[in-house]
This record gives C-alpha cells, sequence and structure tokens, in this order.
C-alpha cells in the first residue's frame, strides 16, 4: 500500500472518529444552512451555485448517515439491510450529485426535469431512513432530539422537491400573490418555503394550490406534519419516563465526556 493510501486511509478514519458521534448534528447544521442561502444571497450572482453546494453538502452527510447506522439487533440481517439502503441510495445519489454540477454550467429544462425526480426520489427515501431510526432510539440524548429535527425538515424538503416538479408538469398548479411566472431558479426556494409553510400549517395564503393534485397534496402534507409533531413528542415523553436516574447519569458522563461516577 503506497503512503498517499496510507495518509487517505488514516485521514478517512479520523473524519469517521470524529464526525460520527456527532453526525446528526451535523446534518441539522447542512439542512438549516441549505435552507438559508437562498434567503441571505439571493437568486443571482453566486445564489445558485452557493445553494448547490449546500445541497451537496446536505445530500453527502445524508448519505454518510445512512452508511453508519447504528447496528443493534440480528447483526448479519441488519448489515444486509444497510448494504441495501447504501445501494439504492448512492444509485439515486451519484446523478443527482452530477446533475447539480451539469444544470449549474449547462441549463437544460429537461435536466432540470430529470433532476427534480431524483432528488425528491432521494430525499424520500432519506427522510424514511431518518423516521425509522427516530422511532427505533430507546433514550433521549442530544443526537436524537437532532434527528428528530432534522427528519421533520427534510419532510418539509422532500415535500417541497415534489412541489417543485408538479408546478414544471402543471404550470398553473399554484397561484402566487405576485401574479408574475416563476423561474426555474425561483421555483426551488418559493417551493420549500411554501412546503414548510404548509407543513407547519402556517399558511400565509399568498400561495395557493390550484389544480387537484397540488390541493390534495397540500393537505397530506399538513396532515402529516401535525401528526408527526403529535407522535413525536408522546415518543419523547415515555422515552423519558422510562430511563431510569442510573440511565439519566451515564447519558450526562457521556456527553461531558468523563466516566459516570
Amino acid at each position: 500500500m503506497s503512503v498517499e493510501a496510507t495518509l487517505i486511509g488514516q485521514l478517512r478514519d479520523e473524519i469517521h472518529r470524529r464526525l460520527a458521534p456527532h453526525r446528526h448534528t451535523a446534518l441539522l447544521a447542512a439542512i438549516i444552512a441549505a435552507f438559508m442561502v437562498r434567503p441571505l444571497i439571493g437568486d443571482s450572482g453566486a445564489g445558485p451555485i452557493m445553494f448547490s453546494s449546500a445541497m451537496l453538502v446536505l445530500l453527502l452527510l445524508a448519505l454518510y448517515n445512512i452508511d453508519v447506522d447504528e447496528l443493534v439487533g440480528d447483526r448479519e440481517t441488519l448489515i444486509a439491510q444497510r448494504r441495501r439502503r447504501s445501494i439504492i441510495a448512492w444509485t439515486l445519489g451519484i446523478p443527482a450529485i452530477v446533475e447539480r454540477f451539469v444544470v449549474v454550467f449547462s441549463p437544460s429544462h429537461s435536466i432540470y426535469l430529470a433532476g427534480s425526480i431524483l432528488w425528491m426520489l432521494l430525499f424520500a427515501f432519506i427522510t424514511w431512513n431518518e423516521l425509522r431510526a427516530v422511532l427505533r432510539q430507546k433514550e433521549i440524548t442530544r443526537e436524537v432530539i437532532s434527528m428528530s429535527i432534522s427528519t421533520y425538515l427534510l419532510l418539509g424538503l422532500t415535500c417541497g422537491l415534489f412541489y417543485i416538479l408538479l408546478h414544471d408538469l402543471q404550470p398553473n398548479a399554484f397561484s402566487f400573490g405576485s401574479g408574475a411566472p416563476l423561474s426555474e431558479q425561483q421555483t426551488i426556494p418559493v417551493m420549500i418555503y411554501f412546503s414548510l409553510t404548509t407543513l407547519s400549517t402556517i399558511g400565509f395564503g399568498d400561495i395557493t394550490p390550484v389544480t387537484l393534485q397540488a390541493r390534495y397534496a397540500a393537505v397530506a402534507e399538513g396532515i402529516t406534519g401535525q401528526f408527526y409533531l403529535a407522535i413525536l413528542v408522546a415518543r419523547l415523553v415515555g422515552m423519558q419516563m422510562t430511563q431510569s436516574p442510573t440511565q439519566h447519569a451515564e447519558q450526562k458522563a457521556f456527553e461531558a465526556g468523563t466516566e459516570p461516577k
């Protein structure tokens, strides 16, 4: 083995050692950063490029989380399941990453449409895996809380990607308060904004679903968001009540980086 390969392996192991215990918090930070890029920078200049970069970082962290999912139970079965998840995720993820580079430097409607489908399927798969991971947890930690918030925001992002695809296939699916049609660059942040307001049932009314498909999709997202919060709160309260004082002490000691007394 060459010196370069050895150094790369050591660097990879060091990154894994430092990132793995905090990977869900890192994913949550990447999601928030991706949501904030376009409002802060705008739709012109470096805005689209920065947004694409933030989405790529978010995607890589999400794929990493799938790869290093905890194995609790029948190890052989879980390893096979993790391998299958990784294959599906990277099969969708690699074309999605390529599409981000292509659409920035060589914009095309067909590439944009294919990318919308890929990203929607990919993040639907990621969100489903994060939701399953949340429901498998037995103790409340900082990482579990970060995972729970990430799942909620990923649900909004996935629905936003669906609205982007729907708007592309049905240009009259939504009525915008300004009345002016949206460009392809404007569609992404606006539809994600609409998805988050729908998921949280804020509903400012500036964007209105018009077609039957858009209306039912928005209603389904609003109901899903409310059920998720209700189930999540009940789940976290139940986990908190079942944790013994010894478990609390061990958890605090682990988070502080010391041995429990």
